[in-house]
């Protein structure tokens, strides 16, 4: 009984360790994808305020 126990709790911090890996690389994926928004908006908006000082 006690062994029982024993590997259902090692096996929950098994995965629970596992899904917070995963969880640390897609919080890597949108903090890039944010970044690349980020940068294309305000290439965007570098464009139009370029094109309005131009005039």
């Amino acid at each position: 009984m006690e062994n029982q126990a024993v590997g259902n709790s090692s096996t929950k911090a098994a995965s629970s360790g596992t899904s917070t890996a995963q969880r640390d690389g897609r919080g890597v994926w949108v903090l890039t994808a944010y970044g690349i928004s980020g940068l294309a908006l305000f290439g965007v908006l570098l464009y139009y305020f370029s094109t309005y000082v131009t005039r």
